[in-house]
């Protein structure tokens, strides 16, 4: 029977485990000498040597069975056994067959090993994971600092939604991005996200799609980093760079974009827009016998009247000192200018306590009108320092409209 099996077969005596035969094939595959040992000295491990024999002679046979062999030389291999017990001139004896799945295991081993180190290195990373079912959105797995990061136990973490950690802003864009998954290596992305303490925070994903060996995309890995500080850093960096940080104004460089979209609009429509440029008149007397933070304390009250007497879709800005400009956009007629301007010239005039003392302000306007008095922001800033000249001229605490100089 052995000798004409297609496959590597043994007989195997079932009490004491000795082989009384063997194919070539078996042979072979096991580089065994002419002199056949017992079973259990092939055997890499003994005791499973005679947990098999035991389990064969109990249930009759054994259908699946993986042990690691001693070959020849000391090299080792992986089978799979199959026995059967049947009788023989009185005898109990195994027949087994091997399969040699030496290949298979060592893939296998080497594949637990790689997802162990993987496992080791994401549960002590200082990165947050995440695994989720690419239909489902279910949350399958987390690291500990995914938890940390987010303040939630792990049970908790994974018993809840998306939409419940992710805000919703962020959770449109987290929809949107997942058909565009499959088939990307890599894909970065920000979101906001809710902490168990309320907190919202920014993280970026670095987004991987795994897919099954038919290409379906099956789930989604996600390392997650906390960039709520570099966020807020670019903010305040950007703010730095078009606001006062005094008024929380526009500055002039902000101003002057305003300015250069509200000429491209005026194009298109042909409204009118103005330029106003307030300066406040003897601001430095005031800030010298009161000092600095009643001078600054006052600038801020200044910004904020100022505001209270245009539109939302006008433009206060502070250009440096005790120098401010406004952009009134999409006039219907030049009246409409001046009559801001008288509106400023009282919310200024109002009494201001300041050190105890009470202070009051005032400014001179000047107006320069787009197109009457220019049609390029140069022309219109030129035409309104100017105007604002003329009224404190004038003697102070007034408006007025450019004029060409004869």
């Amino acid at each position: 029977m052995c000798r004409l099996s297609p496959q590597p077969m043994l007989t195997v005596e079932a009490s004491s485990g000795a082989i009384v035969a063997l194919n070539q094939l078996a042979r072979d595959t096991l580089g065994l000498p002419e002199q056949t040992p017992a079973l259990r000295d092939l055997f890499d491990n003994p005791s499973l040597a005679r947990q098999f024999l035991l389990i064969a002679r109990n249930n009759g046979f054994i259908r699946q069975f993986e042990a690691r062999l001693r070959l020849a030389g000391g090299h080792r291999i992986w089978v799979l056994l199959a026995a059967r017990l049947l009788e023989r001139d009185g005898r109990a004896l195994l027949i087994v067959n091997l399969t040699d799945i030496h290949e298979r295991r060592v893939n296998e081993d080497a594949l637990r090993e790689s997802e162990l180190r993987h496992r080791r290195v994401l549960e002590t990373a200082n990165e947050g994971y995440a695994l989720f079912d690419a239909r489902s959105g279910e949350l399958l797995d987390v690291n500990p600092a995914l938890c940390e990061l987010l303040l939630y136990p792990r049970d908790a973490l994974l018993r809840m939604r998306p939409e419940e950690v992710v805000t919703e802003d962020s959770m449109a864009q987290l929809q949107a991005q997942r058909d565009h998954w499959s088939g990307a290596p890599n894909r970065k992305l920000e979101l906001g996200m809710r902490r168990a303490n309320g907190e919202r925070i920014t993280v970026e994903l670095s987004v991987s799609a795994i897919s099954d060996q038919d290409g379906r995309l099956t789930s989604i890995f996600a390392l997650v980093s906390d960039i709520t500080a570099r966020k807020l850093n670019e903010e305040r960096v950007l703010y730095l760079a078009f606001y006062d940080t005094l008024t929380a104004l526009p500055n002039r460089f902000l101003f002057v974009e305003h300015v250069e979209q509200a000429l491209k609009q005026r194009a298109r429509t042909g409204q009118q827009l103005a330029l106003l440029f307030v300066d406040l008149d003897d601001f430095k007397r005031i800030n010298d016998s009161l000092g600095h933070d009643a001078g600054d304390e006052l600038l801020r009250l200044i910004a904020k009247r100022l505001l209270d007497c245009v539109r939302a879709t006008d433009t206060v800005s502070r250009q440096g000192g005790d120098e401010f400009m406004v952009l009134l956009a999409n006039l219907n007629r030049s009246q409409d200018a001046i009559q801001v301007a008288d509106k400023m010239l009282l919310a200024l005039a109002e009494p201001v306590t300041l050190e105890g003392e009470q202070v009051v302000i005032h400014a001179s306007i000047g107006i320069a009108l787009c197109p009457e008095h220019g049609e390029t922001l140069a022309d219109l800033r030129r035409h309104a320092d100017s105007a604002m000249y003329q009224a404190k001229a004038a003697g102070k605490h007034r408006h007025a409209s450019y004029q060409v100089e004869d």
